[in-house]
């Protein structure tokens, strides 16, 4: 019995072990999956902006220093898309223009400018913009980098194919001999305007430069690893090769503190492969958080405990009948107890179970079961497993039933399958069938329900499809006008109404990606660099309206205060932020016109226990109906559909999120024609009226 229990108990404790294991494996394969999109995500934003830049070129026939910082300042990519060195763009130069292009750029006021390195070579190239030009940008200025090998192949590259090139591991020009890190740049090509570039041989003869930009890996990728770091410390380590094998010489980045890039695999190594314009970078990455097997010693503990209370029961029957009777009754109430709290156990597990005994009939339905399908136990014990699985596929809908159990069995992994209810809320199951080498028991079934899980990845997906969506119109008409302009000859009325176009469509993009990254970063960070101090609520309030600027004939927001000084907890930049995009949000869909006030409001005398005080905006404008109002926060959601008002549908959330993080709330009225009122609530330090 002894030897029994003790086998009985190292097995359970190794399956319990297992399945830990294997939950653990999942999630970090998941984690490991987002880390590779946010790395490929990344890298798409940096070729976005390249593209973006080589626009610049196209919509005019020469590009000055003036204009290139006027771009990239505009943009804000360097601080909107975190790790950028810098945008800068490489012409190219003739040997016989050479000298003229000195002299040239020495006459801007730059005496000392030369291409480097020095030597004759066919084809000279030079760095003649890189913003913000500056610090390590300096030493790049007048670099020729299709001198170096690794450099040209990728400019060939990309000459070649009119399209985003990444270069091999090189070290950047910009470092300075201290914290050196690995290096990495990407071009894109500009063609003459008005060339034809069908061709290979069109595109070299047409070619006039690249725009590029230089990375500096860790400072790249530190910040893709942000959001796990936050949450749960450096839970990642992430070793970064360009190309596909992991050897030290093409280690591109590592974020272990003692700098060695390979380690002894752990249990849960996972390995993803990116395919990026032209190289291919390995990542390699494992958990450092050790895992918890708390609940494996628990098992192992308990089992132990029992089988040493069945051993000490053998010996004390063989001893004497009186000892015997005793120990009886006192482990006959024990078991009970022992029973009563399996049972409860097995009443209170959300999950449903099922056994079958050795006929592969049913044979126990836990509370849970019953609870996720609503077939009772009185309807199921006694069934063979053929009838059990017909009577559990018929509630399933017809795109996701459950399988015959006989398909299910087997020796190897635990095969899984997701089923769905043809109930009213259509819940989303997964069943899993294990085999069981317990006496009596052949099969365990096992219900969980997913169906939370299901809905957060629908609604990820339908958040990136309309994400996509967003982006794709007005890329849509930068790309098209853009053809136009590069294509046909226009008269300067025509081109001067199309570029602008193409400016306001790419500054709609470029508010896109700036609240979309606003968004994400509130979202990843929940406040955790909120700056929570107290203000004068009067003061920053009219900050905003100081410094909003009214459309167009529209007089500015009357304030209205309270008798007494109001004062707020929180962090100003982000408060300054919401009240923003309210007060905007005001004028915006007020268009004919109407005056627009911003009220202070007291706390109320059924206050909470923190107080709160109000920021009210109220408008005469469109207003919005019952429906509208119940969608105002979702992203991307106007309640204007007639696309006359400029706008995202980001800027509500984004007013949401903020107010949430600093404990308040938000309230919404609003009528038809009529006009519509926000008020901003948040804590405050001033106690409740009386």
């Amino acid at each position: 019995m002894l030897c029994i229990g003790l086998l009985a108990t190292a097995y359970v404790s190794l399956h319990v072990k297992h399945s830990l294991e294997a939950d653990a494996a999942e999630q970090f394969s998941l984690i490991s999956d987002k880390v590779a999109v946010k790395v490929r995500d990344r890298l798409d934003a940096y070729a976005l902006i390249l593209r973006g830049a080589a626009g610049l070129f196209a919509a005019n026939d020469t590009v000055d220093r003036k204009a290139w910082r006027a771009y990239v300042e505009t943009l804000r990519a360097l601080r909107t898309v975190p790790g950028v060195q810098g945008i800068g763009f490489s012409k190219v130069i003739a040997p016989e223009q050479l000298t003229h292009h000195v002299t040239a750029v020495r006459a801007e006021g730059f005496p000392d400018y030369t291409v480097r390195p020095p030597g004759a070579r066919d084809l000279y190239t030079s760095i003649i913009y890189l913003e913000p030009f500056r610090d390590r940008n300096l030493r790049a200025f007048g670099f020729d980098m299709f001198s170096e090998p690794l450099r040209r192949a990728a400019m060939e590259r990309a000459r070649d194919s009119a399209d985003i090139s990444l270069s091999a591991k090189v070290e950047l020009v910009q470092e300075t001999g201290k914290n050196v890190q690995a290096g990495t740049l990407m071009y894109f090509p500009v063609y003459r305007n008005g060339a034809a570039v069908q061709t290979q041989e069109q595109r070299r003869a047409s070619l006039i430069g690249w725009t590029y930009s230089p990375y500096r890996m860790n400072d790249l990728m530190t910040d893709v690893l942000t959001e796990w770091n936050s949450d749960h410390g450096s839970s990642v380590t992430l070793h970064i090769y360009d190309g596909q094998q992991p050897i030290e010489s093409a280690l591109l980045f590592d974020n272990k503190e003692d700098g060695h890039a390979e380690q002894a695999a752990s249990v849960h190594h996972q390995r993803r492969v990116i395919d990026f314009y032209g190289r291919t970078w390995l990542l390699v990455l494992d958990p450092t958080n050790g895992l918890n097997y708390i609940a494996a010693w628990f098992t192992l503990a308990g089992g132990l405990v029992l089988s040493g209370l069945l051993f000490w029961l053998m010996l004390s029957v063989i001893n004497t009948r009186v000892t015997a009777k005793r120990i009886a009754v006192r482990l006959t109430q024990e078991s009970q107890q022992y029973a009563d709290q399996l049972k409860v156990i097995f009443s209170l597990s959300p999950n449903g179970m099922v056994t079958f005994d050795d006929r592969h009939r049913v044979q126990y339905v836990n509370p849970a079961f019953t609870q996720l399908t609503g077939l009772t136990p009185d309807a199921l014990l006694g069934l063979e497993d053929s009838e059990f699985s017909n009577l559990l596929a018929s509630i399933c809908l017809p795109r996701a039933r459950l399988p015959a159990l006989s398909t299910m069995e087997g020796t190897g992994p635990v095969v899984r399958h997701v089923i769905e209810l043809a109930n009213a809320a259509q819940w989303v199951l997964e069943v899993a069938l294990r085999e069981s080498r317990a006496p009596g028991v052949s099969h365990i079934l096992f219900l969980r329900d997913i169906t939370h899980e299901t809905e957060v990845d629908r609604m990820k997906s339908e958040f990136l499809s309309t994400a996509a969506h967003e982006l794709r119109t007005p890329m849509a008409s930068i790309y098209g006008f853009a053809e136009v302009l590069m294509t046909q000859d226009l008269d300067e009325v025509t081109s001067k109404e199309l570029l602008g176009i193409i400016f306001k469509q790419s500054e709609l993009m470029a508010n896109i990606l700036n609240e979309l990254l606003d968004l994400a970063r509130i979202e990843a960070r929940r406040g955790k660099d909120f700056v929570l101090e107290t203000h004068s609520l009067r003061a920053l309030v009219q900050e905003v309206i100081d410094a909003f600027l009214p459309p167009p004939g529209r007089t500015p927001p009357a304030l209205l205060l309270p008798d007494r000084p109001l004062s707020i907890i929180g962090d100003a930049a982000k408060v300054r932020q919401a009240v923003l995009n309210v007060l905007s949000n005001a004028y915006k869909y007020s268009p004919a016109g109407g005056a627009v006030q911003v009220e202070l409001l007291e706390p109320s005398a059924d206050a909470s226990a923190t107080p709160q005080v109000g920021i009210r905006v109220t408008d005469h404008g469109v207003g919005m109906t019952p429906g509208q109002l119940s969608r105002v926060f979702e992203r991307f959601y106007r309640a204007d559909t007639s696309g006359k008002i400029p706008g995202t549908g980001l800027g509500m959330s984004i007013v949401h999120e903020i107010i949430a993080l600093h404990g308040g709330r938000v309230d919404l009225s609003s009528q038809p024609a009529v006009g519509t009122t926000v008020t901003l609530w948040l804590p405050s330090t001033n106690p409740s009226a009386p």
